[in-house]
């Protein structure tokens, strides 16, 4: 037989007004009393109906969390740092994939909205003025993830892509080479496109080395992407020696095609990648890139929104945080 609140209320002696506070954490009972009730609730098995204290305190306890595709480990490590930081401080979530569908995106925010969630944090590669607007109007308290908000009412966590991308680049040009493709996401205007474009171009500009956009190729973020754009770089004729890559998984790909070809990396092609998923470090020869802190966006994301849910810190700011360029057997140096 299911324990109601007023089982509690007689196993402690106590009044069911008193039951309540002490579950809704109300500071209006003493401390002996409030033992007592901890003590009734745990013999009788009582568990608090969740629907009711969040109507009682105006408050859910619940984040939601909107990102892309949680197949792509990219955004797997960002789940996991809210999910754990949700944990010290006993938050719920909800979360949502959107697929980069602009539709999916509104009606995931909706969802959200109508669960009552807190605060929602939403995780993509670029901000559209349309989910820019929906979010700043959203009941919910709001954070970014990987991008920021240029007009002032949210909050974000990321990296600097336009300084990592040019970093990276440098110490690839100090190794020799001159002679590079990009192979990029198909989305242009994205935020983070655009960024990692401006890092590399300047690095470029920096040590005159002639480029132009004949040498970004585009095709989905995937494994496959990055296998048709090396085969479309080696069939196209075009000299090079390195390839920057938007991503990790774009990277492999395109060492799949091109060692299929007889290619050898990094001794006839150089290959980067980007964010440092796990498996660019377990393959042979391990990935040239940038490593992005994925589960500490998640982590400090969370804990910037739920300061934001209980009033701490209503601060509206940007957080970036470090990256690394790591070097590593996918790249070698051109012998002068």
């Amino acid at each position: 037989m299911k324990v109601k609140i007023v089982d509690v209320a007689k196993e402690a002696n106590v009044s069911v007004a008193t039951v309540s506070r002490v579950v809704n954490n109300i500071p209006l009972v003493n401390q002996e009393t409030r033992e007592r009730v901890l003590a009734a609730i745990k013999r009788t098995g009582y568990k608090p109906n969740a629907i009711a204290r969040s109507l009682k305190i105006q408050r859910t306890n619940t984040i939601g969390i909107m990102i892309p595709d949680i197949t792509n480990p990219y955004y797997t490590q960002i789940v996991r740092g809210a999910e754990d930081v949700c944990g010290i401080y006993h938050y719920n979530i909800i979360l949502t994939n959107t697929d980069f569908d602009p539709d999916k995106e509104r009606k995931a925010l909706n969802v959200l909205i109508e669960k009552q969630c807190d605060g929602i944090i939403y995780v993509g590669k670029d901000l559209s003025d349309e989910m820019q607007k929906e979010l700043i109007d959203a009941p919910s308290e709001v954070v970014l993830g990987c991008i920021p908000d240029n007009s002032g009412f949210l909050s974000g966590v990321l990296i600097n892509n336009e300084v990592a991308a040019y970093e990276l680049a440098i110490e690839i040009l100090k190794m020799g080479h001159k002679k590079f493709l990009i192979f990029f996401d198909e989305y242009e205007a994205g935020y983070i496109y655009q960024e990692r474009k401006k890092g590399f171009l300047r690095a470029f500009a920096e040590w005159n080395i002639e480029f132009d956009d004949t040498r970004f190729l585009r095709a989905k973020l995937s494994l496959s992407g990055g296998y048709h754009m090396m085969e479309e770089a080696i069939n196209s004729g075009v000299d090079f020696t390195c390839v920057f890559c938007f991503n990790d998984q774009i990277a492999l790909g395109a060492i799949r095609y091109a060692e299929e070809q007889g290619k050898k990396i990094p001794d006839d092609i150089s290959i980067c990648g980007f964010n440092n998923f796990w498996i660019a470090e377990w393959t042979r020869p391990q990935i040239t890139t940038v490593a992005q802190p994925m589960y500490d966006i998640g982590a400090i994301a969370t804990r910037l929104l739920i300061k934001m849910c209980e009033k701490e810190d209503q601060t509206i700011k940007n957080v970036f945080v470090p990256h690394e360029v790591l070097i590593r057997g996918s790249v070698a140096p051109i012998e002068s």
